[in-house]
């Protein structure tokens, strides 16, 4: 029975397209992100070779706080579930804020950092890597 549970949880996955098209009413499916660049306008082109794995953290900042120079090196999407985040591109100084609710596709291969305003700043960020390869790396 238990087999039974993780085949249909892993079908409800890896199948949002069915739930899309034929779903019960009270089902609410909201896309929350489709991205072929990153927030800057930047296309991703690849993803990195070897074994494929899936991160997710939540990171807090404090109020006015900063996020160190770093940079990534596969994709990676951050949801803004509480605060107000404003991210910072070091080459060109390019900014974005970003609110509650909303969802940043980060960059792949630039310098870039994010500041919290006057609230805390909650994140929840989805990684793209590969296995055993850091998440980030600082500047």
């Amino acid at each position: 029975m238990r087999f039974t549970g993780y085949v249909f949880a892993s079908l409800l996955l890896v199948s949002p397209w069915t739930l899309a098209d034929e779903h019960p009413a009270s089902v609410r499916l909201e896309s929350l992100l489709k991205a072929d660049k990153s927030w800057d306008g930047t296309r991703y082109t690849h993803y990195p070779s070897g074994q494929p794995e899936l991160s997710v953290v939540k990171i807090t900042l404090p109020p006015h706080a900063s996020l160190p120079w770093h940079q990534h090196a596969a994709p990676n999407a951050a949801y803004v579930l509480s605060g107000e985040l404003t991210v910072e591109k070091k080459a060109d100084g390019k900014k974005l804020t970003l609110r509650k609710g909303e969802v940043l596709p980060e960059m792949v291969g630039e310098i870039h950092r994010g500041h919290s305003g006057a609230e805390p700043v909650e994140l929840i960020v989805f990684y793209a890597g590969q296995a055993d390869a850091p998440l980030s790396t600082a500047e």
